[in-house]
């Protein structure tokens, strides 16, 4: 099947691997960096979520302001309100805690009005490829931290890199 190794300029055929890595049950995925669309590293040694350090974020809502450190274990979705008060349901602006700027939005989440999906990227760099998103309301079932192409399928509905 020579045919098939070559393409019709000649040149070799690499088939490109799609496998990914899934955690085995009961193996946690915890995210040790996550950065604002500036390069702050949002991960906080000093609040700890679910037993790992959490993702800190400076959130406005309707019952205030402050600040909220979010689990960094991807699907958990537990929180720490570290500074300020959250009211349920309410639909949070998440920003950096060190340089305030909003954290880039992926989409809206259908959970409640103005709720949305908003990224922290795995590298200083903005890539929405290398990412991790959760809702705004962090009430919702959406607000666990997911890898960002789990997040484009559901607002999409077609696969991720097809």
């Amino acid at each position: 099947m020579p045919g098939d190794m070559f393409d019709e300029h000649g040149r070799i055929r690499i088939p490109e691997k799609m496998a990914q890595r899934r955690p085995q049950p009961g193996e946690k995925v915890v995210i040790n960096a996550a950065y604002c669309p500036a390069g702050h590293n949002l991960i906080s040694l000093e609040n700890e979520v679910s037993g790992y350090p959490g993702l800190l974020l400076r959130f406005r809502g309707a019952s205030g302001e402050g600040f909220v450190a979010i689990s960094a274990v991807l699907g958990d979705p537990g929180i720490c309100v570290v500074e300020g008060r959250l009211e349920k349901d309410d639909p949070l602006r998440l920003s950096c805690p060190a340089c305030d700027m909003p954290l880039d939005v992926l989409g809206e989440c259908t959970c409640t009005e103005g709720a949305l999906s908003v990224v922290a990227y795995l590298y200083p760099r903005r890539d929405p490829y290398q990412a991790i998103a959760f809702c705004s309301s962090l009430s919702c079932d959406n607000s666990a931290v997911i890898r960002s192409h789990e997040v484009i399928r559901i607002h999409t509905d077609k696969p991720w890199r097809s």
